[in-house]
């Protein structure tokens, strides 16, 4: 049976698309049966996927899209499961009635947050809903600026508002909206750049958490 894995987090711009779009690309690569849905109303993952197809043309892309539809998502899960390995959602950046059936849906949720003050004001009441319906997290720092103070000052204030925080983290390399444009992945290009190794890092700590 597949994991349902949500990438979710009430403030935009955290990155969680990015994340979802690098992942379903490492682990289709590395031979897994992946599925994508995207309940983001902005439609970014769907359109990477279109890119993705040009990209590749007659060409098998490795991942497979489903449409998000609150009113089904259980049976649609439950049927999608049984074909892949992971089933990656792209929730809604806020809180709404879909995130939190999308949250209830989920084997496990990755809250990607950048360090910066107003990333965190928004995170801690998104990991608190989260708690209150019985699903573990995971923050995940994104676009990290090395050496930063904000960071780690960052990461003392997550803990102490009981979150759980990954190890492996993020950085802010362009290559992540270069190849995001253009329906790619870091690892198309290559495995041993350090944007790649960073994906790697993040997709073994999330499959280690199972």
């Amino acid at each position: 049976m597949g994991k349902i894995i949500t990438f979710a987090n009430q403030k935009g711009g955290s990155g969680k698309t990015t994340l979802s779009a690098n992942l379903a690309v490492l682990w289709a690569n590395s031979n897994y049966k992946v599925a994508v849905i995207d309940a983001d109303a902005q439609r970014s993952l769907t359109n990477w996927l279109e890119a993705r197809k040009k990209y590749y043309r007659d060409e098998p892309t490795g991942i497979d899209s489903y449409p998000f539809d609150v009113r089904k998502l259980e049976e649609d899960l439950k049927q999608i499961k049984k074909k892949y390995n992971f089933i990656i959602i792209d929730s809604p950046p806020s809180i709404t009635f879909d995130t939190v059936q999308i949250i209830k849906s989920s084997d496990k949720v990755f809250v990607p947050v950048q360090p910066s003050p107003l990333d965190l004001m928004a995170t801690v009441p998104f990991l608190n809903l989260v708690r209150q319906e019985r699903k573990k997290t995971t923050v995940i720092l994104n676009r990290v600026m090395p050496r930063a103070k904000l960071t780690e000052a960052m990461i003392m204030r997550l803990r102490y508002a009981g979150a759980n925080i990954a190890r492996s983290r993020i950085t802010g390399k362009i290559i992540y909206a270069e190849t995001f444009s253009v329906g790619r992945g870091v690892v198309d290009i290559s495995v041993i750049s350090e944007a790649s190794k960073e994906i790697i890092k993040v997709g073994n700590e999330i499959l280690r958490n199972f």
